[in-house]
């Protein structure tokens, strides 16, 4: 009897792979035939937008989404992206950690009901949404995202200060337009799903196990892991990592602490391991990654 075929693995997408260099944020002008359609399944690392400018396409994560002109596509940390037909489009992409959302107000774009306030900022937050933007507030995104691109790419005096400042209004824009016209949410994973990734969230810096996670929804852990790997595209360990390299990442830019301390503190208790695994998502030690994150402007 034939083995059924396995789904197949994606390719981790990093801000680095992008070109961000100091801070955790990168833009992206894309022109027609810019983008490469594939079946191939692609999970960021990071949270991103989508602004379309011209061209229509057709992508999948949380289901098949068409993209037209004058939408806004939001896309959390995590998700399993397929790009089934992307070749015409145009628009603007801006790609961040979701530890920059952290010094805006505790309510993320399109939260209609209380259970959405903050999950833009959560890894943990399955969540996408979608907007139809005016064509006023439209034109002033266009103006900060160029704005923001400049700043990236020419790196004057300030120019940190300056980019954090873009994406703040960048962040606020968008609040005012969901609040206009919100658009509801789309399809978010079932309510065990949901439940793992919340106690996922809530423990990551202790050192569980997949065991742990299962016992604390009542279910086996086949099926968990199971569940979690076809509706996220992402395993409970990839999910538990990514949690824990967030706040590393926080840690170790506004702390002095020794990587060792930080370790520790994030549920490692080996720091080799740790900074193995901070340098496959990261592509730098952790040493490196703080010492380069500090050096303009801070």
């Amino acid at each position: 009897m034939p083995r059924p075929s396995r789904k197949p693995r994606h390719r981790i997408l990093t801000l680095a792979a992008l070109g961000a260099r100091e801070l955790p944020l990168h833009v992206s002008h894309i022109a027609s035939r810019t983008l490469l359609s594939s079946y191939e399944p692609v999970v960021a690392t990071f949270a991103l937008f989508f602004l379309v400018t011209g061209g229509t396409g057709q992508g999948r994560h949380l289901e098949q989404v068409d993209a037209r002109p004058g939408e806004l596509h939001f896309i959390p940390a995590g998700v399993e992206i397929h790009a089934l037909d992307v070749a015409e489009l145009e628009g603007w992409l801006v790609a961040f950690d979701p530890t920059l959302l952290g010094s805006l107000e505790p309510e993320a774009p399109g939260s209609g009901a209380g259970s959405a306030a903050g999950l833009a900022r959560s890894l943990g937050a399955r969540w996408s949404f979608r907007l139809l933007l005016g064509e006023a507030r439209r034109q002033r995104l266009e103006l900060l995202i160029a704005a923001l691109d400049t700043e990236l790419r020419d790196q004057q005096f300030g120019f940190e200060r300056a980019a954090r400042a873009l994406f703040t209004l960048l962040m606020t824009e968008l609040q005012r337009e969901a609040r206009v016209h919100p658009a509801g949410p789309l399809p978010s994973p079932g309510r065990l799903v949901r439940d793992v990734l919340a106690f996922v969230a809530t423990h990551s810096l202790k050192p569980i196990s997949l065991a742990d996670v299962a016992a604390a929804v009542g279910r086996t852990a086949s099926y968990v892991a199971t569940a979690v790997r076809d509706e996220t595209g992402l395993t409970v360990g990839d999910w538990l990592r990514e949690h824990r390299m967030a706040e590393a990442r926080r840690r170790l830019l506004e702390t002095t602490l020794s990587v060792e301390s930080i370790a520790s503190q994030v549920g490692y208790s080996d720091v080799t391991a740790f900074v193995r695994g901070f340098r496959r998502a990261h592509g730098l030690t952790p040493r490196v990654w703080r010492e380069r994150h500090r050096q303009a402007g801070d």
